[in-house]
């Protein structure tokens, strides 16, 4: 059967909009580079995506956002452990929320361990995000002050909000990466954009499109499983929501740009090839990074989740490397051969990356649909995988 075919059936019965397969080898040959389906559901006569399509990539923004406080770590200007008070006041002046009295107060406690770059890099800073389980707090802390979650054009205004749980005694997804956005900016003296285009992009040779502040240009459009049913999308005109407002660039969620460089840079990761970080500083990144607790923290808030996207199997081992999340062990029900210490991660419109060195490969799956953990995403993606690995094996 031809690899397309349960792609272009999921498109054609309104289970995905639209999706972009890629996977690419250690020695740069492509396994994958398949686009599939429209720009947008809400135009009469669309053209189709290809590999000039600009895509909301959301929370994929985090891996270059990672790379690039690790250039800087290696250019002496920070240590992963260092704290960042100095940096990034906003965020380090903000105590723990334990509760809340009995008229719903905020019960704040103070912190007792400094916030480190390693923390920010790895969601065991405390900084949470409003939208998930984990931020069930900093909503009720929302309610009680008046003000709206998620809101505000910075990362200051936005996410300058109280911490969950002590530095590296806890882990949630969040917006520790935004943070150390912020820190590069501050570092470097550049804009977030400016600095991935110098140090990322160019390097790597990529097409110069990424942006945190695209037009509607040559962008794919956002869907969402509409009311109509399982097989029903509907289009969904502002795009991904959490970046609504937004003037300042988010390292943690608000890039835009082309799969074939995101690729470019998953695969010079796989190959540690210099171009970004010493051979070394790359190869930390597939190195767990967590506390214990922390570590434990990661696995509970996994178990069971519905916010992750991807697909995740019993008696699988976690860690949090630099850049993503670490498979260090693969579990029982998978039907593909994932690698030791497989580093992935994803982004809300149900995109999904891997890299695999241990079998020499990369992938990349790129759809824009909502919610995100949608099963039907969930499913391609568990297919695309399957793909990728049969097709490395077998092909030359």
């Amino acid at each position: 059967m031809d690899h397309t075919q349960p792609f272009e059936s999921a498109i054609s019965g309104g289970i995905l909009p639209c999706v972009a397969l890629l996977a690419r080898r250690l020695d740069n040959s492509d396994v994958l580079s398949t686009y599939l389906g429209p720009k947008s559901i809400a135009a009469a006569d669309p053209d189709p995506i290809d590999a000039n399509t600009i895509f909301t990539l959301a929370s994929i923004t985090k891996l270059a956002t990672t790379v690039a406080a690790l250039q800087l770590v290696e250019r002496g200007l920070i240590q992963l452990d260092d704290d960042v008070a100095e940096l990034l006041p906003v965020l380090c002046r903000q105590k723990i929320i334990s509760g809340f009295d009995d008229q719903g107060q905020p019960v704040l406690q103070d912190r007792k361990s400094p916030i480190t770059l390693r923390h920010l890099l790895t969601h065991s800073s405390g900084a949470g995000y409003t939208f998930l389980d984990a931020g069930e707090k900093l909503r009720q802390y929302h309610r009680f002050h008046g003000t709206p979650p998620n809101h505000g054009p910075t990362v200051e205004s936005r996410f300058g909000v109280p911490l969950l749980y002590q530095p590296g005694e806890g882990w949630a997804y969040g917006a520790g990466i935004d943070w150390a956005g912020r820190l590069v900016e501050q570092l470097s003296g550049q804009s977030l954009e400016a600095y991935f285009t110098e140090h990322i992009w160019k390097p790597l040779g990529a097409s110069g499109t990424f942006t945190f502040f695209p037009g509607a240009q040559g962008r794919a459009g956002m869907a969402s499983r509409g009311p109509g049913g399982p097989d029903k999308l509907a289009p969904v005109p502002g795009g991904l929501g959490l970046n609504a407002g937004v003037e300042a660039c988010f390292g943690g969620q608000g890039g835009h740009g082309r799969a074939d460089d995101v690729l470019k840079l998953l695969h010079s990761l796989l190959a540690n090839d210099g171009r970004l970080l010493r051979p070394q500083t790359a190869d930390a990144m597939f190195r767990g990074q967590l506390s214990p607790a922390s570590k434990a923290a990661l696995k509970q808030s996994l178990e069971g989740s519905a916010w992750a996207v991807g697909d995740y199997y019993p008696g699988e081992e976690y860690d949090w490397g630099l850049g993503g999340l670490l498979i260090e062990k693969a579990g029982d029900g998978a039907p593909y051969a994932r690698g030791a210490n497989t580093l992935t991660w994803s982004g809300a419109p149900n995109l999904f990356w891997f890299i695999d060195r241990a079998n020499g490969l990369c992938g990349l799956f790129v759809t824009q649909l909502l919610p995100p953990g949608d099963a039907g995403a969930t499913d391609a993606i568990r297919e695309f995988q399957k793909v990728a690995y049969q097709k490395n094996k077998t092909q030359g």
